[in-house]
C-alpha cells in the first residue's frame, strides 16, 4: 500500500545528519546526544559512513544509538578509506529524500533543541538558498562546554602549497544577533541547509583533506547558495590538542602523501591558481565543479580573496562581506612567516583551523 501524503511529507520537515567516522569512539556519544537534545528527535535520521574494524575499535561500540531504526549505516574497513572527503560523497547515498542536510563531524554535542535552533535561524536568513555553517566552540568528553559562542569564519592565510585557510571570529551574545550573519566561508564539520545541496553540489570524493573547505563554499556561492553563520551557538566540536586521543587517515595510512599532493593540485585548478592537464588531479572534474550561477571572480569580489595572486584583503581578515575593495590587499604574495608550519613530506599535520577531521 502506498503511503500518504502525510506520511511521505510530514508536517514538521526532516533532518538528514550526515556523519563521516574514522575509528572514532567519540561517535557513538555523539549519536546518543544527537538524538536526546533534538526537540523532535522523530524527524532526526542519521547517516553514517563508519571506517573501522569491528573487532580492533569495538570501544567504539559500547552505547547504542536512542533510535537505531532511525540511523543509517555504511561500513567500510580502514583499510579501504581514502579519506574524509570521499566518506563524505558516500554519506549522501544513505539520503532519503529528507528537507534538511546537517552535515557534521563524528565528535560533537549540541544545544537541546538544537533542530528548532537550526530551522528557525535558517528560516530568518533572507536568502531562499540559505546555509549555516561556522567553526563551533570545543568539548571535552564526555560533555564539558567550558564557554558557549558561535563563530563567524575569516580569512587566515595561504601554506606555501597555496592552499587557503581560515580562522575564526566570536560573534558577541549579550545580545546576540537578532539574525544569521552573511560570510563567505564555511566550516565543513557544521553546515546545515536545504537538501538540494546534495543532488546540486555533490561533495567532491577526490580531495583528501585540506582544501574541503574553500572549494566547497566556492562551489556552493557560484551554484547561488548564501553563505550565512548561525547568531547563536548551537553544537561543539571536540578539539584534538592530544592527537593521539584516536587513530586518524593520516597515522594508518603511509600513502596519504600521494592523495594530498592530488588533492593539493586540484584545489588549485578548482579556485584557478594553477591549470592543471593530470588525468587524475580533473577526475570527474565537471560533475565536481564550480557553478554557473555566479562566476569565480565574483566570489572573490565578494569574498576578498584573490586566489591566483594569494592576496586577502582587510575585510576577509575581518570577516565583513560584501568585502569593501577599498580597503586593498592586506597580504600580498605570502611573506615567509605567514607560512603554515605544516609540511605535506613532514609527520601528518596538526591544524587548528576546523579540528582533524580526517
Amino acid at each position: 500500500m502506498c503511503a500518504s501524503a502525510h506520511e511521505r511529507w510530514p508536517e514538521r520537515p526532516r533532518i538528514f545528519v550526515s556523519i563521516a567516522a574514522y575509528r572514532d569512539p567519540e561517535c557513538q556519544h555523539t549519536v546518543k546526544d544527537l538524538f536526546e537534545n533534538a526537540k523532535h528527535p522523530q524527524r532526526i535520521f542519521a547517516g553514517i559512513v563508519w571506517q573501522g574494524d569491528k573487532e580492533l575499535d569495538r570501544h567504539c561500540f559500547e552505547v547504542p544509538a536512542p533510535r537505531p531504526s532511525q540511523v543509517r549505516l555504511i561500513e567500510i574497513d580502514w583499510r579501504e578509506s581514502k579519506g574524509v572527503c570521499w566518506a563524505r560523497a558516500r554519506e549522501r547515498l544513505l539520503w532519503r529524500d529528507e528537507e534538511y542536510l546537517f552535515q557534521i563531524d563524528s565528535h560533537m554535542r549540541f544545544e537541546p533543541g538544537w533542530d528548532e535552533m537550526l530551522i528557525g535561524m535558517h528560516g530568518a536568513c533572507p536568502s531562499p538558498k540559505a546555509v549555516l555553517t561556522t567553526y563551533p566552540a570545543g568539548y571535552t568528553p564526555p560533555r564539558h562546554i567550558p564557554y558557549r559562542a558561535t563563530h563567524r569564519l575569516v580569512a587566515h592565510r595561504f601554506d606555501h602549497n597555496g592552499i587557503f585557510y581560515l580562522g575564526s571570529r566570536s560573534v558577541p551574545q549579550h545580545p546576540p544577533p537578532p539574525l544569521p550573519i552573511l560570510g563567505a566561508f564555511l566550516g565543513a564539520g557544521t553546515l546545515f541547509g536545504p537538501a538540494s545541496m546534495i543532488h546540486k553540489v555533490p561533495y567532491d570524493p577526490h580531495l583528501y583533506f585540506f582544501g574541503e573547505e574553500i572549494t566547497l563554499a566556492a562551489r556552493l556561492w557560484t551554484h547561488g547558495y548564501d553563505i550565512y553563520h548561525p547568531s547563536r551557538p548551537v553544537v561543539y566540536h571536540y578539539q584534538h590538542r592530544n592527537r593521539h586521543a584516536r587513530r586518524t587517515h593520516f597515522d594508518d595510512h603511509g600513502n596519504w602523501r600521494k592523495m594530498n599532493a592530488l588533492s593539493f593540485a586540484r584545489v588549485r585548478h578548482l579556485l584557478g591558481m594553477q591549470t592543471s592537464t593530470d588525468a587524475a588531479v580533473l577526475a570527474d572534474i565537471e560533475r565536481y565543479g564550480l557553478g554557473a550561477t555566479r562566476s569565480l571572480q565574483e566570489y572573490q569580489a565578494f569574498c576578498g580573496v584573490d586566489f591566483a595572486r594569494r592576496q586577502i584583503t582587510r575585510s576577509a581578515f575581518e570577516g565583513h562581506f560584501p568585502a569593501n575593495p577599498a580597503n586593498g590587499a592586506a597580504v600580498g604574495l605570502v611573506p615567509p612567516h605567514l607560512v603554515m608550519a605544516c609540511q605535506p613530506t613532514a609527520s601528518p599535520p596538526v591544524c587548528t583551523e576546523g579540528g582533524t577531521r580526517a
